[in-house]
């Protein structure tokens, strides 16, 4: 029996999302054996995968030093993304990094978890209010708007779930309750649109504060800037997700997910065909 193709998920989420299945589902019509394993669970599958294929790792911003001692452990010969671009991505400085590359990005600068660092960074960004992010987080958590003068509690709203000890502390950008749009790359090449909408009255777009995920055909113009944007990467990607606000021509990223992003396969047709053929092609076990 040939090695199987592994895909990635976690503990809190043991079993394939319906857009990774629909992955699954391709590379099985394509002769391969597919498996799917938590990274907080036994290291044997991994051992023995023709591909590793991080997919829903939903849980590693709970643990961040043992998920990064998990990623040491791969080989990254055969690991998709390569560990090494997923370390850049876990803290969310990579879109300070990606700004000064020459991405468009809001007015970000990282912080302490104290009040007065955060009372500082507003300062030194010519914020009256803004957004605290924890620098490692995922979901949406310990998110919050934060104005000046209220630092301190928006930082207790955000510890409600998680231990932070820094953040990124940046504008709230206009348009963003209304959602965000999203380009699905793979290997470099663009496969589908996806409009990330919040709950009325929500700016977190995140399912668990009532966020959906919906198809969406985006302008020529708009996928050539986050084309440009994932040009930029230190290292290239597999598969990407690329987050932001596209207003009056311009896009402005939020986030350039390479660690674990939904890619709403099942929300358009050929894309997990897209996403398998990618995969092959760059792996020669698979």
């Amino acid at each position: 029996m040939t090695d199987p193709i592994m895909l990635v998920t976690c503990a809190a989420w043991p079993e394939l999302s319906t857009s990774d299945q629909c992955l699954a589902d391709a590379l099985r019509a394509r002769g391969h054996r597919v498996d799917a394993a938590p990274w907080n669970g036994p290291f044997a599958p991994f051992g023995r995968a023709a591909a590793i294929v991080v997919r829903s790792a939903w849980d590693y911003h709970e643990a961040p030093e043992a998920y990064l001692a998990w990623l040491e452990r791969l080989d990254a010969a055969r690991t998709f993304n390569a560990p090494v671009l997923i370390r850049w991505n876990l803290s969310k400085a990579h879109v300070l990094d990606l700004g000064e590359r020459g991405a468009l990005i809001p007015r970000s600068r990282m912080a302490a978890a104290e009040p007065e660092a955060v009372a500082a960074a507003l300062d030194a960004l010519h914020l009256s209010e803004g957004v605290i992010k924890p620098l490692v987080g995922a979901s949406g958590v310990g998110v919050e708007r934060v104005r000046r003068g209220r630092e301190a509690a928006a930082l207790e709203r955000a510890r409600e779930r998680l231990a932070i000890d820094q953040v990124l502390v940046q504008e709230f950008v206009d348009g963003i309750e209304h959602g965000e749009t999203a380009g699905v790359f793979f290997a470099g090449v663009f496969s589908h649109g996806l409009r990330r909408v919040p709950a009325p009255g929500e700016f977190r777009i995140n399912s668990q504060y009532g966020g959906r995920m919906e198809a969406a055909t985006l302008p020529e113009d708009l996928v050539q800037q986050m084309a440009g944007v994932l040009a930029l990467l230190p290292v290239p990607a597999l598969y990407a997700r690329v987050d932001g606000v596209a207003s009056d021509g311009r896009f402005t990223l939020m986030e350039l997910e390479v660690n674990e992003p939904g890619l709403g396969l099942h929300l358009a047709p050929g894309s997990a065909d897209r996403f398998a053929e990618a995969l092959l092609a760059g792996c020669p076990r698979a």
